[in-house]
């Protein structure tokens, strides 16, 4: 089996300021700023369309990049609940919240029969980007709901 990993690259001023390497890319790389607090976010896939996404969170302060924990407390929660044996589960970035300069996070489950009952189940989360520390917990109904009052 092949490995295919892609790079992304940020630079200020031409200075590049981070190079990291994407484990496993496959497709639909995306990419979601938030501007007021110099914090983005990048999902990709090791799947095709319909996943393995994965996401990683960085903050720019000046020309250092850090990235921190920002996904794990959500996943792991959702994970507690709503877990696909056959493929593992999937975490997007959705976009930021700009009233609370929350991470807003999408995890689902396959929609694919071998996931058994949880299959194409989805949830949203609003994360403090800093630590992961969940703000908001809501259920598909409920994110589609923002969604709708928060197009990004």
């Amino acid at each position: 089996s092949v490995t295919e990993t892609g790079k992304f690259t940020l630079s200020r001023r031409q200075k590049v300021i981070l190079s990291t390497r994407l484990k496993d890319l496959s497709a639909s790389v995306f990419v979601v700023w938030s501007e007021r607090n110099n914090w983005f976010a990048i999902t990709w896939s090791d799947g095709g369309a319909i996943g393995n996404f994965h996401t990683r969170v960085f903050h720019i302060a000046g020309d250092k990049v850090n990235e921190p924990e920002s996904v794990n407390t959500a996943f792991s929660d959702f994970r507690a609940r709503h877990w696909c044996k056959a493929r593992g589960d999937n975490v997007q970035a959705y976009g930021w919240d700009e009233k609370t300069g929350a991470l807003i996070l999408v995890t689902s489950v396959y929609p694919t029969g071998d996931c058994g009952k949880d299959l194409g189940h989805t949830e949203a989360y609003l994360v403090q980007p800093t630590d992961g520390a969940i703000l908001r917990h809501l259920s598909l109904r409920e994110f589609n709901v923002y969604a709708k009052s928060h197009p990004q």
